[in-house]
């Protein structure tokens, strides 16, 4: 009688863990992400930060302004809201356009509304084994589709190709710190 109450408890326990696993964006708790983004030969290099399996996320983007010189932009990502802010302005908060998108376990509702395909493809990127996945975003006032190829890894993006018409954007992660501890204070948003 003992083993099967302790058997029962461990199984409620294992289906609540599996439960909470199952709405996380990510897999992984936290990380620090070296990556770059390269639209036409512009490169524009940025750290990500997340934390609490995707639930807080930061990036500081570096912007080259050529002769003017350069500067950081930081984004914060709360859920479904975002704010953007530099070293010279106040943040500006605005709705997280791919708040509901996630790649583990989506739902019937996101698979539809990003037509979301996951092509069944494994590649290596960073020595991590990436599921390949396409789909559609919207972008401006016109939402003009974007589709999009993705190589994703635990629910994060490694590898990224963004098609615009003629215009690619390739998005690569060239440093991948995996459950490390994030300073808090990367996701502060200033007054």
């Amino acid at each position: 009688m003992k083993r099967y109450i302790l058997s029962a408890i461990l199984l409620v326990v294992a289906l609540t863990l599996n439960a909470q696993d199952n709405n996380h964006r990510y897999g992984i708790k936290s990380g620090i992400i070296h990556e770059y983004s390269k639209l036409n030969e512009h490169i524009t290099p940025d750290v990500r930060y997340f934390d609490h399996y995707g639930e807080l996320e930061a990036m500081v983007q570096t912007i080259d302004m050529g002769g003017l010189g350069s500067f950081e932009n930081t984004t914060v990502t709360k859920k479904e809201k975002a704010w953007v802010f530099n070293a010279a302005s106040k943040p500006k908060v605005f709705d997280n356009p791919t708040a509901d998108l996630t790649f583990i376990n989506p739902s019937q509702e996101v698979i539809d509304k990003y037509k979301l395909v996951d092509t069944g493809e494994d590649e290596e990127v960073l020595g991590r084994i990436c599921r390949k996945f396409t789909y559609e975003t919207l972008m401006g006032r016109r939402n003009k589709v974007i589709n999009n190829t993705a190589w994703v890894y635990q629910g994060i993006v490694l590898k990224s190709l963004m098609k615009n018409g003629r215009q690619e954007t390739i998005y690569e992660v060239t440093d991948f710190q995996e459950n490390v501890e994030v300073p808090a204070e990367i996701f502060v948003i200033p007054e």
